[in-house]
């Protein structure tokens, strides 16, 4: 696995735009660079590395080493791809120069600082066999070298912009214990400095997972929007965290569970009390109505609150009374989103089920029902033993896929929540 041509090989899947060949005893990397717009053309030379310094850590790597996971491992040391969590993947890790959260403890040795050439040349030549790593990477270019040319690992290494977190053991330690060390290191971190990092899987797209939706639509105010809604909405459009994003936009919905659970009970009752058939002095419908009462109070929680997922299903057909409105307002965000949730369950939550739009509404509404909910409780319960729950950075590329629909939700609800707007117009 750990070899100079699949380093190589490794090297031109990673940047597209550039040529590598063995001359001699270099390896020179260089690019098909126009010239004056014409079609024909000149190689620019990017980068010459000693073969013998590229084989040197291939032998390095190859004693003892396994990489698995993303996750560099010998008997004693350790090496993984992190991230700032409040950051996209790809940092500007000048970063490094100015704290590099050094431990140096027990013959232990703890920092985080760019990927070392041994990462490079192990995910290099891991890459050369496994099609789904996206390091999103950049174009090679003259101007992006500081001083010429690169001439070792160690500045090629700087162009992949992999911050690293390091670990050398005075012993030998299994992975296990590797990864605990790693676990309480990055909370400390956390807790004394305010940063939060996480391990980083080099096969998803090194994006920030809050989408990007353009619509063509009109932008003067023609209606009068509830402004606590609007903030919900902002702090679900504007954050990256798929958490975050998931709540707020829920909020939106849960504005409405306790007056419309409140409106529905009481029209019921009303419409029960008003029948001309209904008489306060029959017993039996003195019965009845006893027994409708109860069944609307189970409803309730002690403290008068109306059960939530009777709330959010009354909510889903008052304000998206079309469900084909809310299917394009799906489709709209994420135009693989539909059939996603009719071929997907959630992963990470007990009830989230399919929903398929091209059944009957009433079945849709359920179905929408119980998968909102069920993603609400499994990322706001976490109680150790359940079987399924929301575990953080985990299950965020599955519950930012659940982000169109409980989007699309709070969208319709504050749009046919809204009032029309009362206008001045001129003469």
């Amino acid at each position: 696995m750990f070899t100079t041509e699949n380093f190589i090989r490794g090297l031109q899947n990673a940047f597209h735009n550039i040529q590598v060949i063995v001359n001699e005893n270099k390896l020179l990397i260089s690019r098909f660079a126009m010239d004056g717009g014409f079609a024909q053309g000149q190689n620019e030379l990017l980068g010459e590395i000693p073969l013998t310094e590229i084989q040197a850590v291939v032998d390095d790597v190859t004693n003892g080493t396994t990489f698995n996971d993303y996750i560099l491992y010998k008997k004693v040391g350790f090496e993984v791809a992190i991230k700032a969590q409040d950051r996209m993947k790809i940092p500007s890790y000048r970063f490094f120069d100015r704290d590099q959260f050094l431990v140096s403890e027990h013959n232990y040795e703890l920092l985080i600082t760019k990927a070392s050439s041994q990462y490079i040349i192990a995910l290099m030549c891991f890459s050369s066999s496994h099609s789904d790593i996206n390091l999103d990477l950049p174009p090679l270019y003259r101007t992006m070298m500081r001083d010429g040319i690169f001439k070792s690992l160690e500045e090629l290494s700087d162009l992949f912009r992999i911050m690293t977190a390091k670990i050398a053991a005075p012993v030998e330690c299994s992975l296990s214990e590797f990864k605990r060390m790693l676990q309480s290191y990055l909370f400390n971190i956390s807790y004394n400095r305010n940063i939060v990092f996480s391990v980083v899987d080099l096969s998803e797209n090194r994006q920030p997972m809050r989408r990007s939706v353009r619509r063509g639509g009109q932008l003067f105010p023609y209606k009068s929007y509830n402004a606590e809604l609007v903030k919900y909405y902002y702090q679900g459009a504007s954050t990256d965290i798929p958490f975050t994003q998931y709540l707020a936009f829920y909020h939106v919905a849960e504005f409405f569970f306790q007056t419309i659970a409140e409106q529905e009970a009481f029209q019921e009752i009303e419409s029960f009390i008003t029948r001309p058939s209904f008489s306060p002095y029959k017993k039996e419908d003195i019965r009845l109505f006893y027994n409708k009462i109860k069944k609307k109070m189970r409803d309730q929680r002690e403290d008068g609150v109306w059960d939530e997922k009777t709330g959010l299903l009354l909510c889903l057909k008052k304000f998206i009374p079309n469900v084909e409105v809310l299917k394009n307002a799906i489709h709209a965000i994420d135009s693989s989103a539909i059939d996603y949730y009719k071929n997907n369950n959630v992963l990470f939550a007990d009830e989230g089920k399919i929903i398929n739009f091209d059944d009957i509404s009433d079945v849709i509404y359920v179905a929408i029902r119980n998968r909102v909910y069920s993603v609400r409780n499994a990322i706001v319960h976490s109680k150790e033993g359940e079987k399924l729950r929301y575990e953080p950075f985990k299950h965020d590329k599955d519950l930012s896929k659940e982000i169109p629909l409980i989007r699309a939700i709070a969208e319709e609800i504050i749009i046919n929540s809204a009032k029309p707007m009362e206008i001045k117009y001129g003469e």
